[in-house]
C-alpha cells in the first residue's frame, strides 16, 4: 500500500461493538504500519478509542446533540481526504457520514440498514456461517486492505488509573493481592445477573488471598463489609475499567463491554449470558480456554446459580 494510507472508521457505538472494531483496527495497524486511522465515535466512548492509541484523529458523535452538532461533525470529517472509509455500523446516520466523507473508496456492511448502503461504493460480504459473530463480520473489511480476515492481535491500552482507583490501597499493583474483578452492570436490565453481591461474598470467603473488586458506573450494595472486598461501584469511569481489567487475574461479568474488553486484552473471564446468543455476541474467540461462558438454559439470567459461577471461577483461580 502507498505510504500514509488514510482510513476513516465509522463505529460510534455501542461500547462492546467499539471494542470489536478496535480489535480489527489493531490488526490493520500491526500489519500496515504506514496506515493512519481516524475514528468516529460517540462522545461518551471516545476515551476508550483514545486510550487504545489506534486512532490519530477522533471525531466525537453527540447522539441527541441536534442538527448543528451533526453538521459540525460532518465538516470536521470533510477536512481530510481518506483513501478508505469503513462504515462498520451500517445505520442511516453513519451512512450520511460516509456519504459526505471525502474518500477514494467507501465500504460498508452487506447487512446495513436504514438505506445506509446507498452511500457505499462496495459492501463487504458476510461470513458464510448462518449466524456469524459480530467480530467475524467486521473482519471482512480486512481483505479490502489485502489482509487475511483473521483475528491475531491483542489490544494494548496506555492508561493510568484515576485518583479513585490509584488512591485505594492494595489494588492492582504487582506486590498486592491478585484481583478478581466483578462487573455487575449491563445496559439492558434483562442482561443483568442478580447475584453479584452474593458471589462477591462467596469469592472473598473461598479466596481470601485475592482482592475481590466490584466495579461499575452504578452503585451495587454488597450487603456487608468484608475485608478483602472492595466496592468501586458507582465511581468507576470508563478509563478506570480499562486499568482494572488490565490488572485483573479474572473478570466476571454480564454480556456487556467489560467482558469483551477482557477478551480483547487477553484476561481470563467468566461471562454470563441469558437472552442473547453467545455464539454471536460472546467474548471472542468463541471456545477459547480463557473465555468461559455460562448460558442460562431458559434465557433467564436468574436461573444461573452463584455456585455454578463460583465453580467456573475456581477453575481459573486454583
Amino acid at each position: 500500500m502507498d505510504q500514509r494510507t488514510k482510513i476513516l472508521i465509522i463505529k460510534p457505538s455501542s461500547l462492546g461493538d467499539i471494542i470489536h472494531g478496535l480489535q480489527v483496527a489493531a490488526i490493520i495497524k500491526d500489519c500496515l504500519p504506514n496506515v493512519s486511522i481516524d475514528w468516529v465515535v460517540r462522545d461518551c466512548f471516545a476515551d476508550i478509542v483514545r486510550a487504545s492509541s489506534i486512532a490519530e484523529n477522533i471525531f466525537p458523535f453527540h447522539r441527541g446533540g441536534g442538527f448543528r452538532k451533526f453538521v459540525k461533525l460532518i465538516l470536521g470529517i470533510r477536512k481530510f481526504h481518506y483513501d478508505y472509509v469503513f462504515d462498520m455500523q451500517g445505520l442511516a446516520r453513519t451512512g450520511i457520514m460516509t456519504y459526505f466523507a471525502r474518500a477514494g473508496k467507501k465500504i460498508g456492511r452487506s447487512d446495513a440498514r436504514e438505506f445506509a448502503w446507498l452511500a457505499y461504493g462496495k459492501k463487504i460480504p458476510l461470513p458464510e456461517q448462518p449466524f456469524p459473530h459480530a467480530i467475524d463480520i467486521l473482519l471482512q473489511f480486512l481483505p479490502e486492505l489485502g489482509l487475511e480476515p483473521k483475528l491475531r492481535a491483542k489490544l494494548k491500552f496506555a492508561i493510568s488509573p484515576s485518583p479513585t482507583v490509584k488512591n485505594l490501597p492494595r489494588i492492582g499493583e504487582a506486590a498486592d493481592p491478585p484481583m478478581i474483578l466483578l462487573f455487575p452492570e449491563s445496559r439492558r436490565m434483562e442482561k443483568r445477573w442478580p447475584y453479584f453481591s452474593k458471589l462477591a461474598i462467596m469469592l472473598a470467603e473461598k479466596f481470601p488471598s485475592f482482592r475481590t473488586v466490584i466495579a461499575s458506573t452504578e452503585f451495587f450494595s454488597v450487603g456487608k463489609n468484608i475485608p478483602n472486598v472492595c466496592n468501586l461501584s458507582g465511581r468507576t469511569s470508563l478509563t478506570d475499567a480499562i486499568h482494572l481489567v488490565k490488572k485483573a487475574a479474572l473478570v466476571i461479568g454480564n454480556d456487556s463491554a467489560p467482558v469483551h474488553l477482557a477478551a480483547a486484552i487477553g484476561i481470563p473471564l467468566v461471562a454470563l449470558f441469558g437472552p442473547t446468543d453467545p455464539k454471536m455476541f460472546g467474548p471472542y474467540p468463541i471456545g477459547s480456554e480463557s473465555n468461559h461462558v455460562i448460558q442460562s438454559a431458559d434465557k433467564n439470567l436468574a436461573s444461573i446459580q452463584p455456585a455454578d459461577v463460583l465453580s467456573a471461577a475456581t477453575f481459573f483461580l486454583q
